[in-house]
């Protein structure tokens, strides 16, 4: 019983891990390639969303370090607010609400 245990939570443990480098080899090779900007859009504080901008794309498509406090803030959804609470930010084209129009 404590064996079959062990078992599982290695298997799941390594799932995950294997599960995370192929998203992280993914989203490198984006950046890499300049294709990772393109699918997102900038809310702006009012609400409006629009394109990004060249400078914006070049921000995006950087690589960081996963602490380097310079990242740029990525929304979950339309409706989440940054940490100093305004609505701004760069948010996942696929997270956009239908009735939204982008600029």
């Amino acid at each position: 019983m404590a064996l079959t245990i062990v078992i599982v939570l290695f298997v799941t443990l390594a799932g995950l891990v294997f599960l995370g480098r192929v998203s992280y080899t993914r989203e490198h090779n984006e950046k890499a390639n300049g294709t990772y900007a393109l699918k997102y859009v900038w809310v702006e504080d009012d609400g409006s969303v629009r394109r990004l901008n060249p400078d914006e794309v070049e921000y995006l498509n950087t690589q960081f370090h996963p602490g380097d406090g310079a990242r740029p803030y990525i929304k979950s959804n339309y409706a989440t607010r940054s940490p100093d609470g305004r609505m701004s930010g760069f948010l996942p084209r696929a997270k956009l609400p239908s009735y939204i129009v982008v600029k």
